[in-house]
């Protein structure tokens, strides 16, 4: 049974997820009023579906376990078939229903080209699974030194170690175009069988989670793998307080969540929790390709978020942490590992010309360098 029709027929207008959701308080007074409009028209508005997180807090909190953010996403992907039941051109929603998807479909291919691209998996054969470090996308755009560092340490820890630079589609996947995230992701699965690949450890909680849920490869974060192994240095805050913020994906993973605590308490700052946090954590503004949707509520969405905060915003998110910088002081939590902390680094913004140059120059790293 489709969402839509889920709560069309069991929501019994309680109204705790509208409470708590700015999207829901935005568009309705209760999640049945979108399903009525999704389902007699589709593209009524096409804010709508496209300006909700996709983060999951409204099936959290529902106590019939409802899901309006599953609706969305469901009106999204219904978009995208109604291009294939028609036989439209291919990328018709792109050009002509929705253009202002147009960027990251852009971001979907420059991130799949070979111009960005690299498999490199190590020449130590003793050690099995035979593994790889994944960063994701926006790791390597927003910085690459991040990335170089994080893979000398797993080359201690994990000798023979690779090295993939790709995209999981993650965003195709949000914005329903599930044709062109299969693409994507059954590619890079398919690389992986290629190489012998077994596990794969990642630094992105969004690749983390597509890893889980869509493939059978065994996949640990690199935060774990640190409270396991140790930190690659003595490092001490100094009691320097920080605002630790859960990413979405992270909601129901609580061994990534305790991980990151973990090290910022082994590294001695002064953790503060948001009053949303772990499993009723809120998303940072930008989840779900939200932004595109609605600019303005979005924006709202962050601040309201950081005004939670009661120090620096630490995230292990790469993408949360850049959404965050518009709008105040924010780092990633390996800038505190590997002292990447200056106060000309928290307070950067980089364009989307910087975050690419930073991946190539990123692949070209790699490259030259023995595994």
């Amino acid at each position: 049974m489709s969402e839509t029709v889920k709560i069309l027929e069991s929501c019994d207008d309680c109204g705790a997820c509208v409470r708590t959701c700015a999207f829901l308080r935005h568009y309705c007074d209760t999640p049945r009023e979108l399903a009525k409009r999704f389902k007699r028209n589709l593209l009524e508005n096409i804010e709508i579906p496209y300006s909700c997180s996709l983060c999951g807090l409204c099936q959290r909190i529902c106590h019939l376990d409802l899901h309006p953010g599953g609706m969305c996403l469901e009106t999204r992907e219904k978009i995208f078939q109604t291009q294939q039941r028609d036989a439209l051109p291919n990328d018709f929603v792109y050009d002509y229903i929705i253009p202002r998807l147009k960027r990251f479909r852009n971001h979907q291919i420059f991130s799949t080209s070979p111009v960005f691209t690299l498999s490199k998996v190590g020449t130590d054969n003793k050690h099995t699974p035979k593994s790889v470090f994944f960063p994701g996308c926006s790791l390597p755009a927003y910085s690459p030194r991040l990335v170089l560092k994080a893979h000398a340490y797993l080359q201690k820890k994990i000798p023979g170690i690779g090295i993939v630079l790709n995209c999981c589609g993650k965003p195709s996947q949000d914005l329903g175009d599930k044709d062109r995230f299969q693409r994507i992701f059954e590619g890079t699965l398919k690389g992986f069988s290629r190489l012998g690949i077994e596990e794969v450890v990642v630094a992105c909680i969004n690749c983390h989670k597509i890893f889980r849920e869509d493939s059978d490869i065994k996949v640990r974060t690199i935060y774990e793998i640190m409270t396991e192994m140790g930190l690659p240095e003595s490092i001490s805050g100094d009691g320097q307080e920080i605002t630790i913020h859960d990413s979405c994906p992270a909601r129901y993973r609580p061994e990534i969540r305790n991980a990151v605590r973990t090290l910022t308490s082994q590294m001695n700052f002064k953790t503060e929790e948001m009053k949303f946090k772990n499993e009723v954590t809120q998303c940072c503004g930008a989840g779900g390709c939200s932004p595109l949707g609605n600019t303005a509520l979005a924006d709202r969405h962050t601040k309201a978020r950081i005004a939670q905060s009661k120090g620096l915003i630490i995230s292990y998110c790469a993408h949360c942490r850049e959404r965050f910088s518009i709008y105040g002081p924010s780092l990633h939590i390996l800038d505190l590992i590997f002292g990447n902390s200056s106060m000309k680094h928290i307070e950067e913004y980089h364009d989307s010309w910087r975050n690419w140059l930073n991946r190539w120059y990123l692949k070209k790293r790699f490259q030259l360098m023995k595994m």
